[in-house]
């Protein structure tokens, strides 16, 4: 899962359209980490609840149409291949990061929102999709004008929250719910969480699992700015909406659910400890440490894998990588992650994963890195 920080990072990356492809592999066990590629990873995305991941790196040297690469692996990170970049060549502009988010629903279905437009803080968005695993992408034509505001995938359906901006210098508006069958490129608009409406400007997290889909903001408004929970267990048709204390953010929690029963949520608290806090039933009532690692959580990175199991690292205990399997089980230390702050951790199950690592200095390169045994032990990941 990529850090409370780490996404800010990505509007800003500055790369364009790939030419080539090259062959990514992992690098063995024990042999010496050396590259002289200029190619960094930027970001790692989970299909699903499958073993395959897909990676995108970027030349932070280049500034023509060779500089982005997209890879993917179906063994957790073991091995990689290369496959197409999601890009409409038609809004491409330099110096703007055309590809900000990708979400699959299972290893061949997946969506990549491309910004498109000068102003790197409100473009329009295009959607490109693929039901091939990357091999080729395709736009689809979404609402004209339209800005992704939140985007989530189960194993079927995917889910956009979108909002109107006509241009640059007009007020964003017609916020609306859009729901789309894995396999198919129509979209369909859904009823907005009614008691919810008067907070869309706050924005919102969305996760969905099998025909749920969970939406949560935080009330900016007026005192006491609540936080709330609306719940959909018929793909979003229909929702009903609760306040939920424990989720109280500087903005909102950013939730992730991991069954129809268990959702975490990631509560950023600005400059001071974020809290992670949890659900068992989906939703209804969350858990939430007044103490530990789970409670004062600062500025690291989860990763809730399935059911049971989630890792971290909190950095108020730098490369220690923790295993929990609830909010009121005590965490595991099960190893110590690579050099480097991480700014994303990827688990596609008990042992194989990824993790992304800032390099040291202004100007050096992030790192990939892929471990096979829960954690113990990290190999780096050379294009």
């Amino acid at each position: 899962m990529v850090s409370i920080l780490a996404s800010l990072r990505i509007v800003f990356l500055m790369f364009i359209v790939l030419v080539g492809a090259q062959a990514c592999f992992a690098q063995a066990p024990g042999s010496a980490a050396s590259s002289t590629s200029s190619m960094s990873p930027i970001m790692v995305v989970r299909a699903g609840s499958s073993d395959a991941l897909y990676v995108l790196w970027q030349d932070e040297t280049c500034t023509l149409l060779r500089c982005v690469q997209l890879e993917r692996s179906m063994n957790g990170g073991q091995t990689f291949t290369s496959v197409a970049v999601p890009l409409d060549t038609s809004k491409l502009r330099k110096y703007v990061s055309p590809v900000s988010q990708m979400y699959f629903a299972n290893p061949r279905d997946g969506y990549a929102v491309v910004l498109a437009g000068d102003d790197p803080f409100r473009p329009p968005s295009v959607l490109m999709r693929t039901t091939n695993g990357g091999r080729s992408w395709s736009k689809v034509e979404f609402s004209p004008n339209s800005t992704i505001a939140g985007f989530a995938a189960s194993s079927h359906y995917f889910y956009a929250v979108t909002t109107q901006c006509p241009s640059r210098t007009t007020v964003c508006r017609h916020d609306r719910l859009n729901r789309s069958v894995a396999g198919t490129s129509a979209w369909v608009a859904l009823p907005a969480a009614k008691d919810l409406a008067v907070y869309w400007d706050s924005g919102f997290s969305m996760t969905a699992f099998g025909n749920d889909v969970w939406l949560t903001t935080q009330n900016q408004l007026k005192s006491p700015y609540s936080p709330f929970v609306a719940t959909s267990v018929n793909r979003g048709e229909s929702f009903s909406s609760q306040a939920q204390p424990d989720l109280t953010s500087v903005n909102q929690c950013q939730i992730s659910s991991v069954s129809a029963q268990g959702l975490w949520g990631l509560c950023d608290q600005g400059m001071m400890q974020g809290d992670i806090v949890y659900s068992s039933d989906g939703g209804a009532l969350w858990n939430e440490q007044r103490c530990c690692q789970l409670g004062h959580f600062a500025f690291g990175v989860f990763d809730p894998v399935s059911k049971g199991t989630a890792y971290f690292v909190n950095e108020m205990h730098p490369r220690s990588l923790y295993e929990v399997s609830s909010e009121s089980s005590p965490p595991r230390l099960v190893g110590f992650t690579p050099t480097g702050e991480l700014t994303s951790l990827d688990f596609t199950n008990g042992v194989q994963g990824v993790a992304l690592s800032q390099g040291t200095g202004g100007s050096s390169l992030d790192v990939l890195w892929r471990t096979d045994d829960g954690g113990a032990q990290w190999h780096r990941v050379l294009l």
